[in-house]
């Protein structure tokens, strides 16, 4: 979408216009003013197409740049932002990409989304967030994990203040009534000891319904049924936004602790959970996380810590 795009909804939006003004108000003919309400209609946007002009009625539902970059209070998350209707997978897009910090790329739906361990995210066309966000902290890398934690607490933070009770499940999931709602996916470009890039590809399943989930309804839900009604998703999306950059910068400050925000909304704390390493599981009691962001396990007498990479979490 381009500035004229841009225009056109603004000037429709405030009253009805004909198509010979906004023509001559761009200096292109009729023809391609109908062209471009056309395209904008293909977006989700409604126009009234009357003798006088036309008048915007509807903005589109679709999570586009005029939709959501606007209304971001933000000085670094989403300053530049990219919209797909469709793409193979956000977090590809912007490992492929020289993206400036901050950068914001959101998609109505993906192809090839995925989740921890290469597992298939199913991106339900308009229903759900599916997005990635460049960062380039200057970091330690041995304070990765601790600060891939800013993120699910971020989304835990977002889904709470809509009146939801949602736990973290270490590393990256969050979980409403036992099945999961949100995933989190980091994926690092280190050279050497250097982060130079991280991208971290967040999806929410937000007005999902049962059809959308059938695959994985035992294992999945979504906002709208845990709430039981639709969900503003770009009003959801500016505030989770906003929480991120809120999170971040407090901790590049040292004035926010992940590890502690997340210890206090832990799934399965002190419940039998177990870890599978490859072909290897262990059993313990879930006690909460060490000061690198590991969790500990009481397996016996003994209090063992365990940190992310091929390990998986599951309830016992």
């Amino acid at each position: 979408m381009d500035n004229i795009d841009k225009k056109i909804i603004q000037l429709t939006k405030e009253k009805t216009i004909s198509g010979e003004t906004l023509s001559s108000f761009f200096g292109i003919s009729r023809t391609a003013i109908w062209k471009r309400i056309k395209k904008l209609e293909k977006l989700g946007y409604k126009f009234s197409h009357l003798k006088e002009g036309y008048k915007l009625i509807l903005t589109s539902p679709y999570l586009l740049e005029t939709e959501i970059k606007p209304f971001i209070k933000t000085r670094l998350i989403g300053k530049e932002y990219i919209f797909f209707e469709e793409i193979d997978s956000t977090n590809i897009y912007a490992k492929e990409n020289n993206l400036n910090e901050g950068t914001v790329i959101v998609a109505e739906t993906q192809t090839k989304g995925k989740g921890r361990k290469g597992r298939k995210w199913i991106s339900t066309k308009g229903k759900g967030l599916y997005f990635s966000t460049v960062l380039k902290p200057e970091i330690n890398i041995n304070q990765l994990l601790r600060f891939s934690l800013i993120f699910p607490y971020s989304v835990y933070e977002t889904i709470k203040q809509e009146n939801l009770t949602p736990k973290i499940k270490w590393p990256n999931d969050i979980y409403l009534s036992n099945r999961k709602v949100s995933g989190i996916l980091m994926e690092t470009d280190i050279e050497g000891s250097e982060i130079k890039k991280l991208v971290v590809g967040i999806g929410i399943n937000v007005n999902h319904n049962i059809e959308d989930l059938n695959e994985i309804k035992d294992i999945a839900t979504s906002l709208f049924l845990e709430k039981g009604q639709n969900i503003d998703r770009k009003r959801f999306f500016i505030r989770l936004l906003q929480n991120i950059e809120k999170n971040y910068f407090q901790f590049l400050e040292n004035k926010l602790n992940p590890i502690e925000k997340v210890e206090e909304n832990l799934l399965w704390k002190d419940e039998e959970v177990k870890i599978l390493d490859g072909n290897k599981e262990i059993k313990g009691i879930l006690k909460g996380l060490d000061n690198q962001g590991g969790i500990i396990l009481q397996i016996g007498n003994n209090l063992e810590s365990f940190y992310s990479g091929d390990l998986s979490l599951r309830k016992t």
